[in-house]
């Protein structure tokens, strides 16, 4: 008979960390060190968390902290990832400002090349300076008028207003509206989020009735029927019945929502 004391669940806590920081370990370093995704030093310092992760969740260690040594690595892996994608920002950010200088300089040069100053009114519209956009796609208008131009002039005026609120764009039809209005004057499609939200909630209110239903009632229902048949039934007929309901349950729900996709 197996000795279920205190030393039997600090083992299998211990498996089981040992097992998250393994998957862990795979999918945070290693799988990521073999894509080229991390550099030698950022496996290092990962390496190296994770092994003070083991030793201080060992059973017999006076400074043990238990499943809280599960944490660390993915944090760490996570401040990595967050400080490399603000580096990549910054370098993007300064290599479109010494663009934009080069641009403008060369714009300067020659006066009479629309073309630059189109590509300098691009930047400024993919960096939401609407204003500064149109300034420039003016500027090439006035050198040669083209339909490349006119467009790029009003999608940009048209961004312009959106952004100053004095017109909006419905979630809905696609109407544009003006910013004073609250709601589309097309299908009436609120401008405000919260009745928005609501008006989405009524149109669809059949929708998510379906969802409840089938989406929380069905397994509910199931696991209630689980447990009356854990009192009814022997282990080995227990066992089955239960896969099979679990089986049945996924095959309702799979058929309820993914064919209707």
């Amino acid at each position: 008979m197996i000795d279920y004391g205190a030393g039997f669940f600090l083992g299998l806590k211990f498996g089981a960390i040992l097992i998250i920081l393994a998957v862990e370990f795979y999918f945070c370093v290693f799988n990521r060190y073999i894509d080229k995704e991390i550099e030698s030093s950022e496996l290092f310092v990962l390496g190296l968390i994770t092994a003070l992760c083991i030793l201080f969740s060992l059973p017999f260690s006076h400074f043990s902290i238990g499943f809280w040594a599960v944490l660390p690595l993915p944090i760490a892996y996570l401040v990595f990832r967050i400080l490399e994608n603000r580096g990549i920002e910054l370098e993007f950010r300064s290599r479109i400002e010494k663009k934009l200088k080069v641009l403008k300089e060369n714009a300067k040069r020659n006066p009479h090349r629309s073309e630059i100053l189109i590509e300098i009114g691009d930047i400024y519209f993919t960096q939401r300076k609407y204003d500064e956009a149109l300034s420039y796609y003016y500027r090439a208008r006035s050198i040669k008028e083209t339909p490349e131009i006119a467009h790029k002039i009003k999608i940009a005026e048209r961004e312009s207003k959106i952004q100053k609120g004095e017109i909006w764009i419905c979630g809905e039809c696609g109407t544009t509206n003006p910013g004073n209005s609250d709601e589309c004057i097309e299908c009436g499609n609120s401008n405000n989020p919260i009745l928005s939200i609501k008006q989405d909630i009524a149109r669809h209110k059949e929708e998510i009735k379906r969802w409840i239903i089938y989406g929380f009632g069905i397994p509910i229902v199931c696991v209630l029927v689980i447990v009356i048949l854990k009192s009814i039934l022997p282990g080995t007929a227990f066992t089955f019945v239960a896969i099979c309901i679990s089986l049945l349950v996924i095959y309702i729900l799979w058929r309820t929502f993914w064919t209707s996709l």
